[in-house]
């Protein structure tokens, strides 16, 4: 009889073993968890990044170029050109791939389809006399929720100085 007792209470301190490791394993996974970096939300957040990467590259080019030049504020503009067609494409989308009111479906279907779910806006706010920011969104749709991203950059502005004549 004294053996029968004996292993019930050794399952049961097996079954107690086991609630404990597993108890206070629970809080390593966690931390391990937490300390992974996180993973890219979507391939949509991704490409709409690499999107606004674009255009403050192109408005920084702009700037260099000429540098009394301000980047134009815009609305919430396509970035391709949309089947209706009563919507203008973004001023900085156009001219891609050498299309000059934007890009078709004919054009290039694979790229115009990875593009299309995008919309692209520019503000620009001054902060003092020489120094502006632009913030340029991208927005799209996901999952049924209207999502957008942004990135901004400060710049400098040098009005045109007025030219002095010397000697009058």
């Amino acid at each position: 009889m004294e053996r029968r007792g004996r292993r019930g209470t050794s399952l049961f301190e097996l079954l107690l073993v086991a609630c404990v490791l597993s108890l206070s394993l629970a809080p390593l996974f966690y931390v391990f968890k937490l300390s992974r970096p996180p993973e890219r939300e979507s391939e949509l957040e991704f490409t709409a990044t690499l999107l606004a990467h674009h255009v403050l590259e192109r408005i920084v080019a702009q700037k260099y170029a000429n540098p009394e030049s301000l980047p134009s504020m815009t609305s919430e503009e396509p970035i391709v050109v949309t089947p209706e067609g009563y919507r203008v494409v973004s001023e900085y989308f156009r001219n891609f791939l050498g299309k000059d009111l934007g890009l078709e479906e004919n054009d290039n279907p694979k790229l115009y389809w990875a593009l299309k779910p995008f919309t692209c806006q520019v503000d620009t706010y001054y902060l003092d006399d020489f120094l502006y920011k632009v913030i340029v969104y991208i927005s799209y749709e996901e999952l049924g929720r209207k999502k957008r991203v942004f990135l901004e950059r400060l710049l400098a502005h040098h009005p045109p100085q007025p030219i002095l004549e010397i000697g009058k």
